[in-house]
């Protein structure tokens, strides 16, 4: 009974392997074919293990020495030896074909995609990295109560009457625009570069807005070249999708924007804790700092502006923030950022100075483009008494003019900001502030021409009282200069204070807000809300405005205070509503008033009307 048993144990056992272990099909992947290895040898091992148990318990029922002699082998044993040794190659080529499958894992690349990291491609052993991210802001600015006062303007048009605020529209356009799309290509080489070239197509037009190696071998000092925000606004330097309101304040329009230089930054975490790299400007760690050297750009500077240099001194920018009370225990505190950022620079003869402009995007401080003031004129005329030879009688007339010519504004000498900032984030609720100062040395170019016109009058008597006359006149003139004058202080201010709180719950934070539901109605979800509210001022100094003319006939040289404001009141209010982390809807209401930047009948300087704007903006990051 007990070979019997031992035959169908075998043949059971052979069956099982044929038919678990056939040539795996085509179709299915080296994978696939593992998997189902490992199920079929399991599966030959519980059967195994079930035999014995079974062929254990019919010795037990047999005589103890009558089965077969002892000198015997027993017919179950080459088999159950075969099969083992089966089993055991089975495997050993199992183990083989994982260690191939894990070695093909590790040299192949990973690809990811989701909301928190966008597209990314990393390399297998992590040190080299690819990512694509991307967001699109879609604004609708409406402008309400814009209708302007009969006869007012900005500034004087070339009739010398009043310039139209906006004709046909009032104060501004109603309008839809594409405010921002931008592509962010960025990645990792060699584990310790980091790069981002970021072009924007927003606006109707292609600008390159970042284009930046980062080496960052050491957290205490790494080493950021190329197109880079410069480390002085704190609210330029936060991202554009997390700005609290759709229009960033007044002190960053007296700050660059972008910068073209090499920068020496580095961040340290508080003792005891390492910190971690994070890109330029976005360091969250106890301790950061930047300093750079830049080619200098001018308050408010459009970034396509700014690729080029004009002048040979450079700018030197610097920055120092710090979270002091990050990892004290202090909960309350531990949102606590302070820092200050200023520059110094020297620019040479800087010109086509950029205007400032209001919420609404309108100008509201523009610099003089240049101007042209008559002097005086001369004319001596000489008269040859008749010549009775030739019958003839020459005038000649010299006339002599004097012009006054000034170039456009200039930014001439000495350039330098100061910059405190701060904010401050506990659970849902922030408060963020910043004040800029901003000094530079202006002047104006001015050439002085003189030209001489001489006319010749030659008449002649052809016939009793006929006379023919033949005039020939030469011009020349002279110039001096050009040189420059009038050199004035501007001293510009700017701050702003925002506060915001998030309603339902989330942390509040300078990086943006995270849903902890993101928005599915059909699940009653709806996202994140958010409250905001802000107050921003502006303040030009009055030297910018100086009248190097007469009351009756000025000559603004710098900016006309018909045109130009000297101070801007700013107050807004905002909600946005984070539905996920890519996805935001914003709506503000920002309300301006002005001192001075309008001119009425008299052509005399007035206060420009109030500006009221009700904003909207769907915007999507991936």
């Amino acid at each position: 009974m007990n070979h019997r048993w031992s035959q169908r144990l075998a043949s059971g056992a052979g069956a099982a392997w044929l038919v678990g272990f056939a040539p795996t099909a085509p179709a299915l992947t080296d994978e696939q074919r593992f998997e189902r290895l490992e199920r079929h040898i399991l599966e030959l091992e519980k059967r195994l293990e079930h035999s014995e148990t079974e062929n254990a318990k019919l010795r037990a029922k047999l005589p103890p020495a009558t089965a077969e002699p002892p000198t015997k082998t027993s017919a179950v044993d080459p088999q159950m030896k075969a099969l083992d040794q089966k089993v055991k190659v089975l495997e050993r080529k199992l183990e083989v074909d994982k260690e191939a499958a894990d070695n093909a894992k590790k040299a192949s690349a990973k690809i990811e995609a989701g909301p928190d990291t966008g597209f990314r491609i990393t390399s297998a052993d992590g040190e080299n990295q690819l990512r694509l991210r991307g967001f699109v802001q879609a604004d609708g600015d409406f402008f309400l109560d814009d209708n302007p006062h009969n006869g007012e303007g900005v500034g004087l048009n070339a009739a010398g009457q009043p310039n139209p605020i906006q004709a046909g529209t009032g104060l501004g356009v109603d309008k839809f625009t594409i405010r921002r799309a931008r592509l962010q290509f960025a990645g990792t080489l060699f584990k310790h570069a980091d790069f981002l070239v970021a072009p924007d197509f927003g606006g109707g037009q292609a600008r390159l807005f970042d284009a930046t190696l980062d080496l960052h071998y050491f957290r205490f000092a790494s080493l950021a070249v190329g197109k880079q925000k410069a480390p002085i606004s704190l609210e330029r330097i936060q991202a554009a999708p997390n700005i609290l309101f759709v229009e960033r304040a007044y002190p960053t329009e007296l700050a660059p924007n972008r910068d073209i230089g090499v920068m020496l930054h580095g961040e340290f975490g508080k003792p005891g804790y390492e910190p971690k790299y994070t890109f330029v400007n976005q360091s969250t760690e106890f301790l950061s700092y930047q300093f750079g050297v830049f080619n200098g750009t001018a308050d408010n500077q459009a970034v396509q502006n700014s690729d080029t240099a004009t002048f040979d001194d450079k700018s030197f920018d610097g920055r120092i923030f710090s979270h002091p009370f990050q990892h004290s225990g202090v909960e309350s505190l531990e949102g606590l950022g302070l820092g200050v950022a200023g520059s110094y620079g020297t620019p040479t003869n800087q010109n086509n100075l950029p205007a400032l402009v209001s919420p609404g995007q309108n100008n509201i401080l523009t610099y003089a483009t240049g101007t042209t003031q008559a002097g005086s004129s001369t004319a001596v005329a000489v008269t040859q008494a008749n010549t009775p030879a030739t019958g003839k009688q020459t005038i000649t007339t010299t006339t002599t003019t004097t012009t006054t010519s000034f170039s456009a504004a200039l930014a001439d000498g000495e350039r330098y900001r100061i910059y405190p900032q701060a904010y401050w984030y506990w659970g849902p609720f922030g408060l963020f502030g910043e004040y800029a100062y901003s000094s530079q040395d202006l002047a104006v170019q001015q050439t002085d021409t003189t030209t001489t016109a001489v006319k010749t009058d030659v008449r002649s008597t052809v016939a009793s009282n006929t006379t023919s006359t033949t005039s020939k006149t030469t011009t020349s003139a002279s110039a001096n200069g050009p040189r420059n004058v009038n050199p004035t202080r501007q001293n510009n201010q700017a701050w702003q204070i925002a506060a915001s709180y998030v309603l339902t719950g989330e942390d509040n934070t300078f990086q943006g807000i995270k849903p902890r539901h993101p928005f599915n109605p059909f699940e009653g979800q709806w996202g994140a809300w958010q409250l905001a509210a802000r107050w921003s001022e502006l303040d030009i100094d009055k030297d910018t405005f100086k009248n190097f003319g007469t009351a009756s006939k000025p000559v603004y040289l710098f900016s006309d205070p018909r045109s130009s404001v000297q101070h801007a009141t700013s107050w807004a209010v905002g909600f946005n509503w984070w539905l996920n982390q890519n996805l935001k809807f914003m709506a503000d209401y920002e309300q301006t008033h002005f001192e001075g930047g309008a001119v009425n009948t008299d052509k005399q300087a007035v206060d420009r009307p109030t500006e009221k704007v009700f904003f909207t903006r769907f915007q999507f990051t991936y």
